[in-house]
This record gives C-alpha cells, sequence and structure tokens, in this order.
C-alpha cells in the first residue's frame, strides 16, 4: 500500500495542517488528501470518491457529537472511519467505535506515529471485517444449498414413485397434486419414444 486516498473531515485549519504535516512525516507513503470543513461537504465528496480512510472531527459547524459518526457510517459502510478529537470523553470514545469508527484519537496525544499507525491498524481491521462478512455470507449460502439437499424428495429408480413425508411412495402425478395446484400434462420425452419405437415388435 504505498497510496492512500484520505478524507479529512474538519473545520479547524489549524488541526488541518497539523494532520497534513503529520501524514507528511511517513516518507514512504503517499497520500492523497482531500478536506471538508463541514458533515455536508463530506458526504458529498464520500458519495464521489473511494477513500481508504476517513479521518472526523466530532464537532462540525453542521453536526455534533456521536450524530456525526452515525451518518458518516452510515453513508460510508465500508469505509474506515478514524476519529479524531480534542474530547477526552471515553463513554462517546465506546460508543463512537459501537457506531461504526475504527478507532478514537485525542489530538491532545497525537503524533505522527500514532496517527500512521491508527490509520494502518484502521484499514486492516475494517478489511477483515468484510472478510468475515463475506465469510458469513458464503457459510449462509452454505447452509440454504445443504437445507435444499435435505428436501430433496427420494424417487424410487424402479417405478420413479416419490417417498413423501408421511411415508407413502406416490407416483409423480399424485404427488404433485397434493402438493401444487399444477396439472400433470403425461408426455413421452425423445430419448424414451426412440427407446419405445425400437422396441416395438415388427
Amino acid at each position: 500500500m504505498s497510496e492512500l486516498s484520505v478524507l479529512i473531515v474538519e473545520d479547524n485549519p489549524a488541526d488541518v495542517l497539523l494532520i497534513r504535516e503529520y501524514l507528511s512525516e511517513k516518507r514512504d507513503m503517499e497520500y492523497d488528501i482531500k478536506e471538508a470543513r463541514n458533515l455536508e461537504s463530506a458526504i458529498s465528496l464520500i458519495l464521489q470518491y473511494d477513500f481508504d480512510i476517513i479521518l472526523l472531527d466530532l464537532f462540525l459547524p453542521d453536526s455534533a457529537g456521536l450524530e456525526t459518526v452515525r451518518r458518516v457510517v452510515t453513508v460510508s459502510p465500508d469505509i474506515p472511519v478514524l476519529i479524531l478529537t480534542g474530547l477526552r470523553d471515553e463513554e462517546i470514545a465506546i460508543q463512537a467505535v459501537r457506531y461504526g469508527a475504527q478507532d478514537y484519537l485525542e489530538k491532545q496525544i497525537l503524533s505522527p506515529v500514532l496517527l500512521y499507525k491508527s490509520i494502518i491498524y484502521a484499514i486492516e481491521r475494517k478489511r477483515i471485517l468484510h472478510e468475515k462478512e463475506d465469510l458469513f455470507h458464503d457459510f449462509t449460502k452454505a447452509l440454504q444449498v445443504i437445507e435444499n439437499l435435505e428436501g430433496i424428495l427420494p424417487i424410487c429408480v424402479s417405478c420413479r414413485k416419490i417417498f413423501d413425508k408421511e411415508q407413502a411412495w406416490l407416483r409423480i402425478e399424485d404427488y404433485v397434486k397434493q402438493h401444487s395446484d399444477a396439472d400433470v400434462v403425461q408426455l413421452v420425452c425423445p430419448s424414451c419414444m426412440n427407446e419405445l419405437e425400437q422396441n416395438q415388435p415388427d
């Protein structure tokens, strides 16, 4: 990962400058950085670009606190969100993570190394979460297939009757009549027709 697309959502120009400066400390990493000074602008940019990470201040001119996190995560559920805030509140930090943020950093203790590690860890945690979700989806589909297989009806290889749930052997026509509104039409497929014609006495 040699380049990261970053959205900084921050209304304080001094904090934006500091974040940019901290990011530039990592010489072997390049950043494509975009900025938003309010939530409305942030959402507009999120809908336009595919960001690797969102650095989000909790308090913006048009949104404050956990509502800011909720709205950003709702718009960008696949993008890791890293909270950068001057607020020292452990309860809000915990709630922000519960809302979907990957981490919560206080600006007072922020450093270039801490910011970089937090970004990389947030991206990796989000990637692992996506993989787990994909595995769960695949597992759910596999269970559905198993359920369908378990529901396959046993058919006699000789007379082609179906063994139903009531432990009775039924002709296919009778089974269809009992379990659906479909009409059974008696037909002979081409292969069977050829076989019947071949077996007819001369």
